[in-house]
């Protein structure tokens, strides 16, 4: 976890020359998250590489369904209509299902190679990762805003 911190702290300061966006810390923090729950799942070196693929794999179809979900969310404003509400609403709704589904999908796939108790282990740190990115995120407005506030 240290690493991880240590590196969005990195990435959370533009680099001098400019260079290095939003899609390389992304990419970024995906190949950290990978190498977090390998770690956390005890993988052995034969199954790291399968884990890897198989995982970005899952993370794009994931992309997929919650992309345009997203999108939604941003569009509707304060004064949306009821209608407009409604269709985000359900394509929340149908979003959740749908991850569900893949959820079910890639168990059986990382199923053929890991133990129950790995892929146990892959949820309960991957959400372990998401709670840490979130408390960055936060900490990380609360400088900002402090730091707009002293000018």
């Amino acid at each position: 976890m240290l690493a991880i911190a240590t590196t969005m702290a990195a990435f959370a300061h533009p680099a001098p020359d400019g260079k290095g966006g939003a899609k390389e810390m992304f990419h970024k923090i995906r190949e950290y998250k990978i190498k977090f729950l390998a770690q956390e799942m005890e993988l052995k070196n034969d199954q790291k590489e399968r884990f890897a693929k198989l995982y970005a794999e899952m993370s794009a179809e994931r992309m997929k369904i919650w992309s345009p979900v997203r999108a939604l969310e941003k569009k509707v404003g304060k004064d949306a209509s009821e209608e407009e509400y409604a269709k985000v609403s359900k394509a929340i709704s149908d979003a959740r299902v749908r991850d569900a589904a893949l959820d079910q999908e890639y168990d059986r796939k990382f199923a053929e190679f890991l133990t129950q108790k790995q892929i146990f282990k892959m949820k309960e740190a991957s959400e372990k990762f998401k709670r840490k990115m979130e408390e960055m995120h936060r900490s990380k407005k609360k400088g900002c805003q402090r730091h707009s506030e002293g000018k």
